[in-house]
């Protein structure tokens, strides 16, 4: 059988502007972007995203709904390629992401949180638990940055509170790029120095790239500390990747792990 023909990187690049074209036509009127009809047209729009940049998604597991979801960091890619999975659920960013043209206008109206650098770290924890109360999930990316999705990082903490906070289940999640030979994929990270541009011609220039999705069973955080959420976590996110738990061992190919 011959493998499917890819799209070129032209017709990526047409797709993906047709995609933020259909956004910028569609915001005005979804209204509440966590009632259901806000909240199905946005994850629509992500799973649209990914569809035009020629990214097959593979999913394991069922999202917990209002959940704190804490998952590993690797590119931008991360918020399409979750948004396609999540209903309802807020994605936390720098301030400066905001300002980015068209992309942060989007970005705020399906209700992302910002948080400015040096941002008290009392009030961060109290927006994103308000937002759990309200049923809200919300994304958080424990590590602090992105990697290069061949290691794990250590999981800070503090953020967690939240959960806490909210009395919500933490739910780990695992993300992975692989190329067309099932490997894991360092050219799709957004990571040093590279610009959002950079990253994006990247991933344009890639054939058959999948993006794995683990969604990993729910940490309830009572009678537990937020360090020891963050310990357990991690330790879950770093197994379904295949690193056996230990901090920064690279991970193992797709069909072993």
């Amino acid at each position: 059988m011959k493998p499917a023909r890819q799209p070129s990187r032209l017709l990526k690049r047409l797709r993906l502007a047709a995609q933020l074209l259909l956004g910028l036509i569609k915001t005005p009127f979804y209204g509440n972007p966590f009632a259901p009809r806000g909240a199905r047209t946005i994850r629509a729009w992500h799973a649209g995203a990914c569809r035009a940049l020629g990214i097959e998604l593979v999913s394991h597991g069922q999202p917990a709904p209002g959940a704190l979801y804490a998952c590993n960091h690797i590119s931008w890619l991360d918020i399409p390629v979750l948004g396609s999975q999540l209903e309802g659920a807020r994605f936390l960013s720098k301030t400066e992401v905001r300002r980015w043209p068209l992309i942060g206008w989007l970005a705020a109206r399906s209700g992302t949180l910002f948080l400015a650098r040096g941002q008290g770290q009392q009030d961060a924890n109290r927006w994103i638990a308000d937002a759990l109360r309200h049923g809200q999930g919300v994304v958080l990316f424990p590590e602090g940055t992105t990697t290069d999705g061949l290691g794990l990082r250590r999981f800070h903490a503090r953020l967690l509170q939240a959960a806490l906070d909210a009395d919500a289940p933490v739910q780990p999640v695992a993300i992975r790029y692989l190329d067309a030979d099932g490997r894991p994929n360092p050219r799709i990270a957004y990571i040093d120095d590279h610009s959002f541009g950079d990253t994006l011609q990247r991933i344009v220039a890639e054939d058959g790239l999948r993006a794995e999705i683990h969604f990993l069973p729910l940490i309830h955080p009572r009678d537990l500390s937020r360090s020891q959420i963050a310990a357990m976590a991690h330790a879950e996110v770093a197994s379904a990747l295949g690193m056996g738990g230990r901090q920064g061992m690279p991970l193992a190919p797709a069909e072993s792990a």
